[in-house]
């Protein structure tokens, strides 16, 4: 039998992104999913009390564990293998790894390999000794750290999972030590699958002989489009004067904050509406002055239909520099699936779409501005049926379709 253990840097309970998005659709071909996510400490305070103790008193427990493994070499004990355990819902699982050190606020080597001994040790005793004997296990990775923590052997099959600059993950750490990691965990992948050109060519350098697979974002239309149709118009923006402009998605590092400020200001005629979590609330506090702009904040997935529906165009306001330059946001097909007017900085991975026409590209307030408004007087034609036909074509089934066809030429090659 095939198992997928999906190692996500985000929380499942987090914005519906590639990660979970993937996980569902293995589910949903049939195969059991292990999602291992990171500790999320907001999000599992969030889930209560209870739950927010158990995984520190856990996360206590590896880290002595973790500790005690680097001090005294080999003395790990053996855990007995155990049948698998229960999935939380039809085929999916969920392990959250334990807190760990925040490595990325400082540049330590010795706290990294502290934090890969305490996840080496969780892994063991939580995900490796339910591995039943004959059993396919693919283990998709999406974070470069792994690379300092999985064994060749401990899965089937290893993939690699590219999904962003791996500087990102770094933080204030050594971007050169997150280069070897990733380099480890290249070297026992069979492929690696990338999200888009510019992380396709660096790894391609980095790593001549190795396969590489471009599997980009994507999107399930039919079910935006039967949600949408379903949904009426969320109670947040039922009485937000027309038009709108809106986001859809996780207010971080990459968000504009400043020009979408500035857009707010130059165009008082027009509502802007931001829908997601934040990070930092002082990001968003000169925003919250504007009588124009509303933050909604963290809403379910399953109502983002139905804000995308009321949207009279869709934005994509993200900073330039390497952001720019390597990301292919899920965003813009959720857009596309609803046929709906895009304006978005220049990233790199939109620039096609651009020259076809199908979404506008602007920097800075003016140019923005003026993409705005063209965008808002977009005649009634094909192209919101243009949009959904590239919707089409990044469907999540394809893509998961893709990447399976890809794992079983390489594991037989």
């Amino acid at each position: 039998m095939t198992h997928v253990y999906l190692f996500s840097p985000i929380t499942y309970t987090f914005v519906h992104q590639r990660p979970q998005q993937l996980a569902d659709q293995f589910v949903k071909r049939g195969i059991p999913v292990t999602f291992i996510e990171p500790s999320g400490l907001n999000e599992h305070l969030r889930g209560g009390r209870k739950g927010f103790v158990l995984l520190l008193f856990r996360s206590i427990m590896y880290q002595a564990a973790g500790i005690l493994s680097l001090l005294i070499p080999g003395k790990r004990s053996t855990p007995r293998r155990r049948r698998l355990r229960l999935p939380v819902e039809a085929g999916l699982s969920i392990v959250t790894m334990p807190v760990v050190y925040p490595a990325n606020r400082v540049n330590s080597a010795l706290l990294e390999r502290v934090n890969a001994a305490i996840f080496r040790e969780a892994l063991r005793w939580e995900v490796l000794r339910y591995i039943s004997e004959g059993e396919e296990a693919i283990a998709i990775v999406q974070s470069p750290f792994w690379g300092l923590v999985l064994e060749r052997g401990d899965f089937t099959t290893i993939a690699y999972d590219c999904i962003d600059e791996l500087t990102l993950f770094s933080g204030n750490a050594s971007p050169e030590r997150f280069g070897r990691y990733e380099r480890q965990l290249m070297d026992i992948a069979v492929t690696t699958f990338v999200t888009a050109e510019k992380l396709e060519e660096r790894l391609h350098c980095l790593v001549p002989d190795h396969p590489l697979v471009r599997v980009p974002n994507g999107v399930d239309v039919d079910w935006f489009q039967e949600s949408a149709a379903r949904q009426e118009v969320p109670p947040d923006i039922r009485e937000i004067a027309h038009p709108i402009a809106g986001y859809v998605g996780a207010l971080r590092e990459w968000f504009d904050y400043d020009l979408v400020g500035r857009l707010a200001e130059t165009m008082p005629d027009v509502s802007f509406v931001i829908v997601g979590p934040l990070d930092f609330d002082f990001r968003i506090a000169h925003l919250r002055t504007m009588k124009n702009l509303l933050w909604i904040g963290r809403r379910e997935y399953a109502e983002m239909p139905g804000f995308i529906h009321a949207f009279d165009v869709c934005l994509i306001p993200f900073v330039t520099g390497k952001v720019s330059q390597t990301t292919n946001p899920v965003k813009v097909f959720e857009y596309f699936a609803m046929g709906k007017p895009v304006v978005s900085t220049p990233l790199y991975e939109l620039l096609p779409f651009g020259d076809e026409g199908l979404l506008r590209l602007a920097q800075g307030r003016d140019d923005f501005a003026s993409a705005v408004r063209s965008a808002l007087a977009e005649p009634v034609g094909e192209l919101p049926d243009r949009r959904r036909d590239v919707a089409r074509k990044h469907s999540w089934r394809a893509l998961t379709e893709l990447m399976l066809s890809s794992l079983n030429a390489g594991t037989n090659s």
